[in-house]
């Protein structure tokens, strides 16, 4: 406990790639767009580079020479196949290209393989991965039949219960969507996805004040199955789509600022299938990931540490590298290829720097938005709830004190998660 009685403050380190670089100037508000365009770009051509020289990692005999066996093999192939599939929708890397025939033949291989025949016949919990590998394999050209015929019997049974209605409806909007994408006939308990999203934590008007890193993927992962990965509209209303675009664009000034680039590329994503590509926060985030990015173009994940890989050689440090980099890599591939398929949207405004989650860095912001001038206040004002985010999950109650002054300074004062964030400090130290 603090001295004052309180929880200790709690800050976790900030990668480099998380702290600002310089201050933005007037050109950089004209060059805003180009530059998060230029990023994604060059995000998609690092990441496919890179997937290009690893590809044998990803079939699974070889990861497990060296690392740990995943509970779905297959399953850094399976995410693969879904960038190719997004890649050959929208035109700029067809199917039959070689990366992505290199890839469907490691595919093929590991479904011939018994045990993932055995996989399928469980009907476990990984059954409905079973099914998507079969079905994005079918997408791209490279049919299963008699795995597919296999996957419907089972479906069809009933095998796991997957999708009845006690079921996490996280895991019923994943089977829901695997299942539509593939062309399996849904069962009669599982309702489409537009129900099922009505049910699931974006539509549920999630807290962000106290919103888990779990919780935070939950919600993502929900976004990208209802909109087909940016390919079709959010169900719901305008309100309900304005909601969910400020809490997107909240949960990425946070872990912008913290630099966690596994959220923050999936976010980036998310921004791009609910419209808001033109955002301060996600030209910002396209210059972190551009920051991140390794000279090889790939992008490490948050359990990378490079003193760890300087310390290994060959085939072990090959194995390092795949292993901590390589989802992270995809998840900003992903984010770039529906950029660049939906293109980046308008210029957004180059308003005061987002600081990085550290408490000094949080303060300076806090003074400098004291004596921002009226016309500036609602740029300042932007980055208000982020930091209340950061603060209240770090337990930093003179920290997050100073901003709620801010917020008042700045006019925001009774906006509804300014209000919650300072009934959480009286409950504290009342």
């Amino acid at each position: 406990m603090s001295a004052a009685g309180g929880p200790e403050a709690c800050w976790a380190p900030v990668p480099a790639h998380a702290r600002p670089v310089g201050t933005p100037s007037a050109e950089d508000a004209a060059e805003g767009a180009d530059a998060a365009e230029e990023a994604a770009a060059g995000a998609l051509s690092g990441a496919l580079g890179w997937l290009d020289t690893h590809l044998e990692w990803f079939a699974p005999h070889l990861w497990e020479r060296f690392l740990p066996r995943r509970p779905f093999r297959p399953g850094p192939l399976l995410e693969l196949l879904g960038l190719i599939r997004l890649l050959d929708r929208s035109g700029h890397l067809p199917k039959h290209a070689p990366l992505p025939s290199r890839a469907l033949d490691l595919a093929e291989r590991a479904t011939a393989d018994p045990d993932f025949t055995r996989g399928l016949c469980r009907a476990d919990e990984l059954f409905p991965y079973h099914l998507n590998l079969i079905a994005l394999l079918e997408l791209l050209g490279r049919p299963q039949p008699a795995l597919r015929a296999r996957g419907e019997a089972l479906l069809a049974a009933g095998a796991g219960a997957h999708a009845r209605p006690y079921k996490p409806v996280l895991g019923r909007i994943e089977l829901r969507y695997f299942l539509d994408r593939g062309g399996f006939p849904a069962p009669a308990p599982l309702p489409d996805l537009g129900t099922l999203f009505r049910e699931s934590l974006p539509a549920l008007r999630p807290d962000v004040l106290h919103l888990t890193e779990s919780e935070t993927y939950a919600l993502t992962h929900a976004l990208f199955y209802v909109t087909d990965f940016g390919g079709r509209d959010l169900p719901g209303g305008p309100e309900e789509a304005a909601r969910l675009r400020e809490t997107v664009r909240v949960l990425l000034a946070v872990h912008l600022a913290r630099g966690s680039l596994d959220l923050a590329a999936e976010l980036l994503l998310c921004t791009q299938a609910l419209g808001i590509s033109a955002a301060p926060p996600v030209r910002y985030g396209w210059s972190v990931l551009a920051r991140a990015r390794r000279p090889d173009g790939a992008v490490p994940s948050p359990v990378h540490r490079p003193e760890v890989l300087a310390t290994l050689s060959g085939d072990k440090a090959a194995a390092y590298l795949f292993g901590t980099c390589y989802h992270t890599t995809l998840a900003a591939g992903l984010a770039a290829a529906v950029r660049i398929e939906r293109g980046g949207g308008g210029r957004a405004d180059c308003g005061p720097q987002l600081p990085c989650a550290a408490p000094e860095e949080i303060l300076r912001w806090t003074r400098e938005a004291a004596q921002a001038p009226p016309s500036s206040r609602e740029a300042w004002a932007a980055h208000v709830v982020p930091l209340l985010v950061l603060c209240v999950q770090a337990r930093d109650l003179p920290v997050l004190t100073e901003v709620l002054r801010a917020a008042e300074a700045l006019g925001q004062g009774d906006a509804p998660v300014v209000r919650s964030a300072a009934a959480y400090v009286s409950a504290q130290t009342g």
